[in-house]
């Protein structure tokens, strides 16, 4: 709600008002966005994002100091002033839910956003699913730190998939986003890079160049010259629904209960959906067994299936989700 907010809070005042996904500005991934409009790949119906980035244990969970520099009540906001349970003060806050929203939320926007471009949806989705865990430690942390989320829009599915034990990359990505068409796929594995396969694997094409910080912010000064939204690479708007779309699988997350992996195999056969659901969660389960993680003991948490209005931007159920 706050992100439609910001919304038209720059549209009623007509100002300029950009996000900060510094890819939106790099010509190698318009480009290839370009490319796979022009129906190179194929339709394109499946986008998969990856946020496969090592985080280590924030330590134990205890009573700490806050900084005497910090005014705790203006930097909690609306969050509850309670008692510091974390030892580093700055940074670690990501990982605790009355604070942040885990990596999905924080490198994952990025890529959360790259998967909904080249996908070419401009809108919320019609039903998220997200499941997941933190394992591998025992620390302050609450959030996931590995997740999958599953956004479905009309006979398009974006699939976002968080890693933050070691893992291998997937398709030569670790922290990036894998297009998949009927005649290929693309791969962008940077903010600046596309490559384009055909469906043997080989590579047809490869698309590359800006990215940065200078690129972005080069564009957002075009566009408070010439006052047009139009001009942005990356207008608020897109910011808002890339993020919301973080909010709504760490929601489903969140009402999640734990299943066995039998189980959880069998509530994911009953999606559909242009994911390989079952693959996935295999390739999941591995990974969690490559990092020496029992999910017969550490069970998965498994989110319901919550169908959502784009249109009004809120849960079709009452209840705890729009809660």
């Amino acid at each position: 709600a706050e992100g439609r907010r910001i919304v038209e809070a720059a549209r009623k005042y007509e100002r300029i008002c950009q996000y900060g996904v510094q890819g939106r500005s790099s010509s190698g991934l318009q480009d290839s966005v370009r490319y796979m409009r022009d129906g190179k790949l194929g339709d394109v119906k499946l986008a998969r994002g990856l946020c496969y980035k090592p985080r280590a244990s924030i330590g134990p969970r205890g009573t700490y100091e806050v900084p005497k520099s910090v005014d705790y009540d203006l930097w909690c906001g609306p969050a509850p002033m309670e008692t510091l349970t974390r030892r580093q003060f700055h940074y670690d806050w990501h990982w605790q839910w009355p604070f942040g929203n885990g990596d999905l939320g924080n490198q994952g926007i990025h890529q959360m956003d790259f998967a909904r471009w080249g996908l070419g949806v401009d809108r919320l989705c019609d039903s998220v699913l997200s499941y997941g865990g933190r394992f591998g430690y025992e620390d302050a942390g609450d959030t996931a730190n590995t997740q999958v989320i599953v956004c479905e829009f009309g006979d398009k599915t974006l699939v976002f998939e968080v890693r933050g034990l070691p893992t291998k990359d997937y398709k030569g990505a670790t922290v990036g986003v894998i297009f998949e068409g009927a005649d290929g796929y693309m791969v962008w594995p940077s903010y600046s890079m596309g490559i384009a396969f055909d469906k043997d694997g080989k590579m047809v094409e490869k698309f590359s160049g800006g990215g940065t910080d200078n690129d972005h912010m080069a564009n957002f000064i075009q566009a408070v010259k010439s006052r047009k939204t139009e001009d942005l690479t990356g207008d608020i708007l897109d910011g808002h629904l890339s993020s919301a779309l973080c909010h709504l699988g760490n929601i489903s997350y969140r009402l999640g209960s734990k299943l066995p992996p039998d189980e959880m195999i069998r509530e994911l056969d009953t999606l559909q959906t242009n994911d390989d659901v079952k693959e996935t969660f295999e390739r999941t389960r591995l990974h969690l067994k490559e990092n020496e993680v029992d999910i017969e003991r550490s069970q998965v948490a498994l989110g319901p299936r919550l169908a959502f209005n784009p249109t009004n931007e809120a849960f079709v159920a009452t209840g705890d989700a729009n809660g």
